[in-house]
């Protein structure tokens, strides 16, 4: 049976040195007008850079869309894949995930398309993708990719914080007068990715300082004595990857953590000033081996 795994471009797959055979989606980023399509006309990298040298740049993203992936269905019917799995950015915060799920059942009797909310974004998507892809060349099913996906996500954390709120208040990921009391009142909040796939405000901390010391003795008091993976997450700016990272040794003994792109979405939607922190514990997802 010929099978595929898809993941959208929020996956930062694009971003790791991994030999897999997943299929990106792209989203489209919209900058002032103009439409880019995701990794092929913009990275992170780049995206980062103008948000720097303009702060008022209007950004925005949308999923790919309804013919983009009738288009993709299309295709893979006439290659002759059987299985398809797509592996989608959380359904809480893109629309995705439902395209997918009402266009895959134009394909009933054709091909069998199994449409999986990761209820997560960035690399913890790309993880998960990845660790279907192999157990898919394992010959695995697809009950026993989906437990093990299930097993992975309800083992793993991650959170972020910014410095300038004010691009997530433009973009209306916070509202108006919380961002106008937090900026006063110098507040970083932790950003959480919840059980649902919700990215919530969920801990107010003066100063990033104080933020990135809590995010990382968050992350030792939720591990505990599990075997953990720890990595960052940046924007290619670097405003505090340094420091971070100088805190992980200095304080944990947590040395080389590796540091991966944000996906061009989440830079879209929250700015290029902040910085992120994951933890995988328990059985890590096999990625962690092309991120150290």
């Amino acid at each position: 049976m010929k099978r595929i795994v898809l993941s959208t471009s929020s996956s930062s797959l694009n971003y790791i040195n991994t030999p897999h055979t997943v299929r990106l989606v792209p989203f489209h980023v919209i900058i002032d007008g103009t439409d880019h399509l995701d990794i092929r006309d913009i990275d992170t990298a780049r995206l980062s850079q103008m948000l720097y040298d303009n702060p008022n740049l209007s950004v925005k993203t949308s999923p790919p869309t309804a013919d983009e992936i009738n288009a993709l269905f299309d295709e893979l019917y006439a290659e002759g894949y059987e299985e398809v799995l797509v592996c989608t950015i959380s359904s809480a915060i893109s629309k995705s995930h439902e395209i997918f799920n009402t266009l895959k059942t134009k394909f009933v009797g054709k091909m069998n398309i199994y449409v999986y909310d990761t209820k997560t974004l960035n690399i913890d998507e790309g993880a998960l993708a990845f660790e279907a892809d192999l157990m898919m060349q394992e010959g695995k099913s697809m009950l026993d990719i989906v437990n093990r996906l299930d097993e992975l996500r309800k083992n793993s954390l991650f959170m972020f914080t910014l410095s300038d709120l004010n691009f997530i208040i433009r973009n209306k990921k916070l509202s108006a007068p919380a961002g106008f009391i937090a900026n006063l009142f110098g507040i970083k909040p932790i950003m959480w990715v919840d059980e649902s796939g919700r990215v919530i405000p969920r801990d107010k901390v003066r100063k990033i300082e104080r933020s990135i010391n809590y995010m990382a003795e968050t992350a030792i008091a939720h591990i505990g004595n599990k075997d953990a993976f720890i990595y960052m997450v940046d924007t290619s700016m670097g405003f505090f990857t340094d420091d971070f990272k100088e805190l992980l040794a200095n304080e944990y003994g947590l040395r080389d953590v590796p540091v991966i792109p944000v996906s061009t979405v989440s830079l879209a939607n929250h700015g290029p000033t902040g910085v992120g922190l994951g933890v995988y514990y328990g059985k890590a997802p096999r990625i962690v081996k092309y991120l150290k």
